[in-house]
């Protein structure tokens, strides 16, 4: 029987070796899977769809900026409640530059900061998102579109880096693909250019710890009588909604993590403050 000798430390060389190897070839795999995308081409697809919410004081001046998107072609517009919390009105600017008012509420969840609004868009929407009722796989690729810090149709990419479970919530998206303020509404969609959720929120420390509202919640908010904008604004709010074979959702705004840990992204432009952050049950922290 032969017997080989290696040198001291050989062995670990090996392993080293064997685990670049292997990253290498993990790497090779995800690019390739990449490039059979056209990120080019599915990114001009989406950006039509992806608007920026503007909200507006009684003396006409901006306080609000976020994002959001349309989800069909009646003119029906995902945002978050709190882009457009305490505006006296609000009207959305599409990638061509036109603008349309939010003419009405047609539904909402305030306990996952979801609302849907009917624009008032004469010609019909041209362009909208399909929007999916499956939870992310962790590790798939997604794209975010939407205006952070006023920088409008800015898109970033990132992973699903989890899919966490708040108690008294449900689930909620984590993403590595960078949002910051004014990136709250905008749709985070995968490359079959399906939204899988809603860019919410991102906590304040660690990096990168961004969160997104499955968009089956989304599919969950039942339509009810159009509320107009301003009696909507000035507190006459429509009933909580009722998910599919769930108890009714909570009447006010619920934070998913407690303060300081999250960070809202309504602050744009600058002076303007986020709404109050409810406080967290103890026995849910």
């Amino acid at each position: 029987m032969d017997i080989k000798l290696y040198p001291r430390g050989a062995g670990k060389f090996r392993w080293a070796v064997s685990g670049a190897l292997a990253l290498m070839a993990w790497s090779a795999v995800f690019k390739a899977g990449a490039a059979e995308v056209d990120l080019p081409k599915l990114i001009k697809q989406i950006q039509p769809a992806v608007v920026t919410v503007m909200g507006y004081d009684a003396q006409g001046r901006i306080t609000r900026l976020g994002s959001g998107f349309f989800i069909n072609q009646g003119g029906h517009l995902i945002t978050n409640v709190h882009v457009v919390a305490g505006a006296s009105r609000a009207e959305v600017k599409t990638r061509d530059g036109a603008r349309y008012p939010l003419k009405a509420v047609v539904a909402e969840n305030r306990g996952f900061d979801l609302i849907k609004f009917a624009v008032e868009v004469p010609q019909g929407v041209p362009h909208f998102l399909a929007v999916s009722a499956s939870l992310p796989e962790v590790g798939e690729r997604v794209l975010v579109v939407g205006s952070p810090l006023g920088l409008e149709q800015t898109v970033s990419d990132g992973m699903v880096s989890g899919v966490r479970t708040f108690p008294g919530r449900g689930q909620i998206m984590q993403i590595s693909a960078p949002i910051s303020p004014s990136s709250s509404g905008g749709p985070v969609v995968n490359l079959k250019g399906e939204v899988l959720g809603v860019a919410t929120f991102q906590m304040g420390r660690g990096q990168n710890l961004n969160f997104a509202v499955p968009g089956k919640m989304v599919l969950d908010m039942r339509d009810g009588p159009p509320i107009p904008f301003a009696r909507w604004a000035e507190g006459l709010k429509p009933a909580p909604i009722r998910a599919r074979g769930k108890p009714a959702l909570p009447p006010k705004p619920q934070v998913l993590v407690p303060p300081p840990r999250l960070q809202t992204t309504p602050r744009e432009p600058p002076g303007v403050e986020a709404p109050p952050l409810s406080p967290v049950p103890p026995a849910e922290r």
